[in-house]
């Protein structure tokens, strides 16, 4: 019935999304993840409306990273994001200090930047399957890659100035079987 012509109408190759492909509905759900994740951080305790806490999510990943002032306010952080039903993993890299300046902040922002247009332009690399952040140098690498793509990922970023360290959070995925010839 249906199958058989949707199978004659689509061609040859096989349907569905590839393997690592983020969807519309994928990139919806992380953006409400973020939201829910700051609205309800700053509900369980006011005291974080002057803390640094940016929420970043990514294949349902998430990612806790900026500066609170205790160690009981980074684990009521990764608390709160850890009762949303959609995540199922966190990464939690707050740190424990005085929040960072609004300059380095500045910088920060712009480290990510140049990366996400680096990874961009580079050809052949798939952009849309990482997202990069950056704190205190420190540049954070989340997605869905191969191990040689993670290895050029970290190549490029290893090379733009003012990245002190590199974080990978990356869910592998397995090499594309080579080509064969028919």
């Amino acid at each position: 019935g249906c199958s058989s012509l949707i199978a004659s109408a689509t061609g040859p190759e096989p349907i569905g999304k590839a393997a690592g492909e983020r969807t519309f509905s994928m990139s919806l759900e992380d953006n409400s993840i973020e939201t829910t994740a700051e609205v309800n951080i700053i509900k369980a305790d006011e005291r974080f409306r002057d803390a640094n806490v940016n929420v970043v999510s990514f294949y349902n990943s998430v990612l806790l990273a900026g500066q609170v002032p205790t160690e009981d306010m980074k684990q009521k952080a990764e608390q709160v994001v850890r009762n949303i039903a959609e995540v199922r993993q966190i990464h939690n890299e707050l740190t424990v200090g005085e929040v960072s300046y609004y300059g380095e902040r500045t910088s920060d922002g712009l480290i990510s930047t140049r990366l996400r247009t680096a990874y961009t332009l580079e050809k052949g690399f798939p952009s849309s399957r990482l997202k990069v952040f950056t704190v205190g140098g420190t540049v954070y690498l989340l997605g869905k890659l191969t191990q040689p793509e993670a290895e050029q990922a970290v190549l490029i970023a290893s090379q733009l100035a003012g990245v002190k360290k590199i974080i990978k959070m990356i869910d592998y995925l397995p090499a594309p079987a080579p080509a064969t010839s028919s």
